[in-house]
């Protein structure tokens, strides 16, 4: 009980540290930019938000900064509507839910690569050594997005842009250290002339972790982590009519594992201490060009995409295994700008899939076409897509995709709306994945080459009010997915497919900008999930919320409070208690080439759980200092 006072008391104080006369001043510039941006996920062409009927979440590199967050996860914690998971420390494994869907349906893109490994059994992405470094923008649009996106989008997509090169060449060097040992540093610079710039980032991670096997249970061996990333973009306009671009991300990275006992009391096995490890090398690069002609009316853009993912996996007791996934893809999209009220897409793609664990290696290929018309007059708008995929395991899917918008002149009013189908495709490992002998523990059937890609249909509606001469926007919106076709596993049965998922829920904001020295942001998500047999899903809160406060007591001083809040949520046959936690971020710019900066995560020193049986991090401190020139 004192813990909820504790909490209630210093949301209080934080907020009534904002000016209450602040009304008065003149509109703050980020309430206007919160109206103003470009989204360029939601339809595949730059799009006001005004303009469009998907709900969208933008997060910049100046708010990424503001909270010192130095992984992806930890970004999309407060985003509405997604739910984050880490089975562990700093390094273990990441599901991420949006709107309740699965940890498979959500399509993960760095610069327009598709980030996933397709040997993982459901080919999700794993977002767990995906640093923030060089991020300009994320992007997260939820809602079916197959039509543009094909399979694996049937939650949304989370889209990572990096930044770009500067003509004018910069530099910086950054260090950080805290809690649990743990040392980062990073190094950038970009430089540039008329026709090219060039931008490249380097960092390194390291730090000895906690138990990922939670301490409660007896497990007090920590689990270490390290990471060195590096990531390198070029972007050249050889001439008026074409654009080239060039993106390389790599990162290599090492985690100590925890294993597993089988528990007789619970009827399964629960995470315990082990010297294992798990050593990960993730490349994804991607080359292309666009055309420009006819004054910009037609712009055709061919790419060509390349991801790879290696997990190898040094077990103390058992054999050592290696899982390598391989995406090849080529696309070609045309843009056609008929008049200032009508744009058409025109796109189509080839995808090569490759899973090899060394016993075991399985390929497929998916072909696809797809159409998005944007409409815009006056005050609507709206975008219409259909797609087809050809897979050569289960045969064709057509997608479609509506999304229309209309705002109210008169109060500013913009009501929205989308309904669309998705599809995911059956994983390499699920549709061919070897039967387990395990001995005396039994032998397993897996892999099932007849299973049908799991189908959905998703709709959401939604109002955003701007408020008090735009410093006020509050938004409100609904949404429900079925899902048919769910690909379940049974130790007897394999992989088969079962009557379906239903999810529904609300997602609500509320941003304040009152001055230029202060500004307030509250998010709230409902989400109901149930299964064929009417439970809930694992993993997924009924009621998550989070506060975010930004104060600028004088220019060189930048403070940040931020909390979130989890509702209780099922996971492996137990409820899990909700917690909430706050954390606080100040940096100071000594001069114009120095920055120090200091955070502390968990202030009151929640003590939580994120999936059953596994630990979380205590009240940890960082502080670091940056180097420009």
């Amino acid at each position: 009980m004192k813990k909820r006072v504790m909490k209630l008391s210093i949301l209080i104080f934080a907020f009534y540290l904002s000016p209450m006369n602040a009304l008065a001043d003149d509109i703050s510039t980020k309430a206007t930019t919160v109206l103003e941006e470009v989204v360029v996920s939601a339809t595949r062409t730059p799009t006001r938000v005004s303009q469009l009927g998907s709900s969208v979440t933008i997060i910049t590199s100046e708010e990424i900064e503001a909270k010192q967050q130095t992984h992806v996860i930890d970004v999309l914690r407060s985003v509405p509507g997604v739910d984050v998971v880490q089975a562990g420390s700093l390094g273990a494994s990441v599901s991420i839910y949006i709107r309740g869907t699965t940890r498979g349906h959500t399509l993960v893109l760095i610069d327009g690569v598709e980030f996933r490994d397709v040997s993982n059994t459901d080919a999700s992405a794993e977002l767990a050594n995906l640093t923030t470094d060089n991020i300009e923008r994320i992007e997260v649009v939820r809602g079916p997005q197959s039509v543009l996106y094909g399979s694996d989008a049937i939650g949304g997509v989370i889209n990572i842009i990096t930044q770009k090169g500067n003509k004018k060449p910069t530099g910086y060097v950054l260090g950080e250290a805290g809690s649990y040992s743990t040392k980062r540093g990073v190094a950038g610079g970009s430089f540039g002339n008329d026709y090219v710039t060039t931008s490249i980032t380097v960092s390194g991670t390291e730090t000895d972790g906690f138990s990922s096997a939670r301490e409660e249970a007896g497990n007090s061996e920590d689990d270490g982590y390290e990471n060195t990333s590096a990531y390198f973009k070029i972007n050249a306009t050889p001439s008026e009519i074409l654009d080239l671009n060039f993106n390389l991300r790599f990162a290599e990275s090492k985690y100590d594992l925890d294993g597993s006992s089988y528990d007789l009391t619970k009827g399964g096995f629960v995470p315990t201490d082990s010297l294992d490890t798990q050593d990960t090398d993730e490349t994804t690069s991607r080359l292309s060009g666009t055309f420009h002609f006819f004054e910009d009316r037609w712009q055709m853009t061919v790419g060509n995409s390349y991801t790879r993912i290696e997990r190898e996996y040094d077990y103390e007791t058992l054999s050592d295994y290696n899982y390598n996934g391989t995406i090849k893809k080529f696309d070609m999209q045309h843009t056609f700008s008929i008049n200032d009220q009508n744009t058409l897409v025109v796109g189509m793609e080839t995808e090569d899939e490759k899973y090899d664990d060394g016993a075991f290696e399985e390929k497929a290929t998916n072909n696809a076409v797809y159409l998005q018309e944007q409409l815009t007059i006056g005050n609507f708008a709206a975008a219409f897509g259909v797609r087809y995929d050809e897979h050569d395991a289960f045969g064709g899917e057509t997608t479609w995709r509506l999304a229309p918008t209309y705002t109210i002149s008169a109060t500013g009013t913009q009501i929205k709306s989308s309904v669309g189908t998705g599809f995911k495709a059956p994983t390499l490992y699920q549709l061919y994945g070897p039967d387990l002998d395990l001995g005396i523990w039994g032998y397993y059937v897996v892999g099932n080459e007849k299973l049908n890609p799991e189908t959905s249909i998703g709709f959401d509606i939604g109002i955003e009010q701007p408020l008090l001469d735009k410093k006020l926007v509050i938004a409100i919106s609904w949404f429900w997915n079925d899902i048919d076709d769910y690909i379940d596993y049974d130790l007897i049965d394999g992989y088969y497919n079962i009557d379906g998922i239903q999810t529904q829920g609300i997602e609500s904001t509320l941003s304040w900008y009152p001055c230029n020295y202060f500004d307030f942001q509250l998010g709230y998500t409902y989400t109901d999930t149930e299964d064929r047999d009417g439970a809930r899903l694992d993993r997924r809160p009924l009621h998550k919320g989070s506060v975010g406060m930004n104060f600028y007591p004088m220019d060189a001083l930048k403070i940040n409070l931020n909390a979130v809040y989890v509702g209780k949520r099922d996971d492996d046959g137990e409820e899990l208690d909700a917690y909430t936690l706050i954390n606080l971020a100040a940096s100071y710019q000594v001069c114009k080439n120095v920055k120090v900066f200091g955070r502390i995560q968990n202030l009151l020193d929640e003590e939580y759980e994120e999936a059953s049986g596994y630990g979380t991090a205590d009240l940890s401190a960082y502080a670091g200092v940056k180097l420009s020139f």
